[in-house]
């Protein structure tokens, strides 16, 4: 098992080190693994700091006996408030700790000492809470998440094989985490009461249940490499077109997560809400906002979807001096000329020098804003102007205006007809360049 589980890390290794049977196992078999290998081994112990005086205990000791087999070790102090999901903030306080520790070292990956009776209660949990075959089977021997790289060598294993080896192996104690008798957390119930019972009803349940967990492994590894071929084989991904097509529940719900790993470099799983959202407004072809959690939101706009970001604030610009300004990912530039270009496009727009305002105004659209379009002798809303475009309301196309709020030019679209360009004066050359198109 150490040379089949090491010859292929060549980097280094992180273990997770709780002192418990499980992560002791895991650190024994992790130093003999190293030592074999020539990687490099730190033991990392998060002391949440939960228990008082327990958990100060708990990190001392397995700092003496990750001594003892010559490992490094690295105690991190977590401060998690009290509150509700603690086991959940706890999750996502240790990631982000794994994700800096990671970006520390060459190849690293990251060993973690769960068990197949985890696997079985994570089955169960996430039966409570509606998840699909991938979500239900979502603990694997290899896993990467948002970046790190993680390895259960023991999922294999239950919790009675590992107390076992320790035993043969001259180890009688280890950790015993006190907050496992609690009975707040669904987890200690089901470990503690519910699961005892079924096994009591089914004697042969703990097989069983991995056999099912492995059938449905098979099944979501089907669907999963269904959905990642038809999405990473589609150019038009970015379209709602391509969505509908598709519109099968078991394939958006896997494809809106290779979407958000492609533009937010987060493929974390969505809520069964967040899902339905994206679904409804593909079915119903709907424009605006779709709010998938916090830190990821998707628009769609004119046909295409495109990952939301609130458009900057608006900035002035005193052009005469700062001949080349920003605006999120729009650059502006003007300079001086005699006369106009022969094909001017609509990424650039020509005004009097002399009648032009000093200090202009770059920002978004306003709701209702209008413009009054060179060789047009009516205002026109600048929406209207957009869409006759084609152009997407999001990201936003910004508008450039003049202090009495009369808007100049909308890059793409059309430039006004205030401070027209005279061909006996000079011309204030104005162009726009996108510098980061996102399709």
């Amino acid at each position: 098992m150490f040379n089949s589980i090491f010859s292929d890390f060549h980097g280094q290794i992180l273990v997770g080190f709780s002192g418990g049977a499980d992560s002791t196992a895991l650190l024994m078999l992790a130093a003999r693994g190293a030592e074999k290998s020539g990687c490099e081994l730190l033991a990392v112990h998060f002391n949440h700091h939960l228990r008082g005086a327990e958990s100060d205990k708990e990190a001392l000791d397995a700092e003496e006996f990750a001594r003892k087999l010559k490992a490094k070790f690295l105690k991190i102090d977590l401060h998690i408030p009290p509150g509700g999901n603690l086991e959940s903030r706890a999750r996502q306080a240790r990631l982000e700790k794994w994700k800096e520790l990671c970006r520390n070292y060459s190849d690293p990956v990251v060993l973690l000492g769960h068990h197949k009776d985890d696997l079985i209660e994570n089955f169960f949990i996430r039966t409570g809470r509606g998840s699909n075959a991938s979500g239900l089977t979502g603990m694997q021997l290899y896993s990467e998440v948002e970046g790190v790289k993680f390895f259960r060598p023991l999922l294999v294993y239950t919790r009675s094989e590992i107390e076992d080896f320790l035993k043969e192996n001259g180890i009688t104690k280890w950790a015993v985490d006190s907050s496992n008798i609690n009975g707040d957390f669904c987890r200690n119930v089901l470990r503690n009461k519910i699961l005892p019972e079924f096994y009591k009803l089914f004697p042969g349940g703990k097989k069983a249940v991995a056999a099912t967990i492995r059938n449905l492994r098979d099944d979501a590894s089907f669907i999963d490499g269904t959905a990642k071929n038809i999405y990473e084989n589609a150019p038009e991904r970015f379209s709602v077109d391509f969505w509908y097509l598709h519109r099968e529940p078991a394939l958006v719900c896997r494809m809106l997560r290779l979407l958000c790993k492609e533009l937010y470099g987060n493929d974390a799983p969505l809520s069964m809400a967040a899902v339905d959202r994206f679904a409804e407004m593909v079915n119903e072809q709907k424009s605006g906002i779709c709010v998938l959690d916090e830190k990821r939101r998707l628009c769609f706009s004119g046909g295409k979807i495109f990952p939301y970001e609130d458009a900057p604030e608006s900035i002035l610009w005193h052009w005469r001096d700062t001949p080349q300004v920003r605006w999120g990912k729009w650059l502006f530039t003007v300079e001086k000329v005699d006369r106009l270009p022969e094909n001017i496009t609509l990424f650039q727009a020509a005004f009097d020098m002399e009648t032009l305002p000093e200090v202009l105004e770059i920002g978004a659209p306003e709701e209702g804003e209008k413009m009054l379009p060179f060789g047009r002798d009516r205002e026109v809303k600048v929406k209207e102007l957009r869409i006759k475009r084609q152009i997407p309301a999001y990201p936003a196309v910004p508008v450039v205006r003049e202090f009495m709020r009369k808007v100049l030019w909308l890059p793409a679209v059309r430039h006004s007809g205030h401070c027209t360009a005279l061909p006996e004066r000079p011309i204030a050359l104005f162009s726009a360049k996108k510098d980061e198109e996102f399709c």
